[in-house]
C-alpha cells in the first residue's frame, strides 16, 4: 500500500474548516495533512487540532513552512490577491499545487504562474468544485446523448447584507468586498457559473460582451455581473450573477441542444439536482444513482473534486482540471471587465 500524500495547507480559514475538511477526512488513506500555515492563530489551532498536526508544524509564514518541511503537495486557500505569489513560491519548492479559484487576479499574474509551474515541472490545478457535484457529473455523462449544443445559461443570484463591506469584522467577508484583495461578485461567485456553462456547452468562449458593475452595495468591487458569450462551436451562453438581487434558487446551470436540454441546480437538494427536457416528456427530474451519505452531503462538489484530484496525484496522472482551463476562465472574467469599460465585444 502506498503512503498517503503529505499535504500542507496554506490558509486554514472558513472554507477549509467548513468544507475542505470533510473531504480530507473522507480521504485519510490517500492524503495526510502534515503541516499548516496561516496568519491567524485561531485558524491554526482549529485545523491543527482537528487533524492532529504537531504544534511545531503550524506556521504563520508559509515560506518558512515550505523551506522547513517535507511535503508532496499544498492546497492554497487564501484571498485571491495572494494566490499568484503563493503558487509561484510553492512551484519553486517543487511541490504539487492545488489552488482555490481563481488562479490569480489578472492575466499578467496568471502568465507568471504558468511560467513558474512549467519551469519547475510541478502538477498544478485550480478548484472547479461545481463540476463534481452529483448532478453535474451525471449531466456531463449525458452530454453525448443530447448532441450539438446551441445555447446555455447559468445564474448565481443572492442578497448580501448592506454591512457586507471591506470593514466587516469577519475577514472572510471583508476581503471578498475589497478590490485590493481580489474580491468581487464575478471573481468570487460568478466564476463557478462561467466554468459550469462552458463545460455543458462543450466549447471554449471566443467573444465576451458584458456589464460588470457595483449596483447596490457600498463596496469598491462589483456586486453584479451579466455576460453574453459566443463559443467556438457557435453556441451562445449567458451568465448572470449578483450579490444584490433576491432569488429562490442559489444557482443553476442549463444547456440546450439538438436532442434536448439539461439543467443542474447547485447547492440544492442533491437528489433533485438534475432535470432533463425532451419533446416527448417535457422537463423531468432524473434519479441520481449511487448516492451514499457522503455524496448527499457534498452539495458543493468539493469532496468529488478532491477525490479525483488526489487520486490522480497518487497515480501520477494528469490532474482533472488543467491550468489551461483555469486560465481560460480567468480570461473570460478579464474580457467581461474590459467589455464593460470599452462597451464592445472582447475576443478571448
Amino acid at each position: 500500500m502506498k503512503k498517503p500524500i503529505r499535504l500542507g495547507l496554506i490558509g486554514c480559514g472558513g472554507i477549509v474548516q467548513k468544507t475542505h475538511a470533510r473531504a480530507y477526512l473522507a480521504l485519510e488513506e490517500t492524503v495526510k495533512i502534515t503541516v499548516l500555515a496561516d496568519v491567524v492563530a485561531e485558524n491554526l489551532q482549529n485545523v491543527g487540532d482537528q487533524f492532529d498536526v504537531p504544534a511545531q508544524n503550524r506556521y504563520t509564514d508559509y515560506r518558512e513552512m515550505l523551506a522547513k518541511t517535507e511535503i508532496d503537495a499544498v492546497i492554497i486557500a487564501t484571498p485571491h490577491s495572494l494566490h499568484a505569489e503563493q503558487v509561484i513560491e510553492s512551484a519553486s519548492a517543487g511541490v504539487a499545487i492545488i489552488s482555490e479559484k481563481p488562479m490569480a487576479t489578472s492575466l499578467e499574474e496568471a502568465d507568471k504562474i504558468m511560467e513558474a509551474v512549467n519551469q519547475n515541472e510541478v502538477p498544478y490545478t485550480v478548484v472547479h468544485n461545481y463540476l463534481y457535484t452529483a448532478g453535474m457529473q451525471a449531466a456531463i455523462a449525458l452530454l453525448p446523448e443530447i448532441g450539438k449544443t446551441y445555447y446555455g445559461r447559468s445564474t448565481g443570484m443572492g442578497l448580501r447584507s448592506t454591512d457586507f463591506t471591506a470593514n466587516h469584522p469577519n475577514p472572510a467577508f471583508a476581503w471578498r468586498a475589497s478590490k485590493a484583495t481580489g474580491g468581487g461578485c464575478i471573481s468570487d461567485t460568478s466564476y463557478h457559473e462561467i466554468y459550469s456553462v462552458c463545460t455543458l456547452v462543450q466549447s471554449p468562449v471566443r467573444y465576451v460582451e458584458a456589464r460588470v458593475r457595483t449596483m447596490v452595495l457600498d463596496i469598491d468591487v462589483d456586486d453584479f455581473a451579466m455576460l453574453l458569450c459566443e463559443h467556438e462551436n457557435g453556441a451562445i451562453t449567458t451568465v448572470s450573477g449578483a450579490w444584490s438581487v433576491p432569488a429562490n434558487d442559489f444557482g443553476w446551470c442549463e444547456v440546450h441542444a439538438e436532442n434536448g436540454s439539461l439543467r443542474v441546480k447547485h447547492r440544492y437538494n442533491v437528489r433533485e439536482a438534475l432535470h432533463r427536457f425532451t419533446r416527448a416528456e417535457g422537463w423531468k427530474q432524473l434519479e441520481l444513482p449511487d448516492l451514499d451519505d457522503e455524496g448527499l452531503k457534498d452539495s458543493s462538489g468539493h469532496g468529488g473534486y478532491f477525490t479525483a484530484t488526489f487520486n490522480a496525484l497518487a497515480a501520477g496522472k494528469a490532474l482533472p482540471i488543467s491550468a489551461e482551463k483555469a486560465y481560460h476562465n480567468l480570461a473570460i472574467i478579464d474580457a467581461a471587465r474590459r467589455a464593460t469599460t470599452e462597451r464592445r465585444a472582447i475576443e478571448i
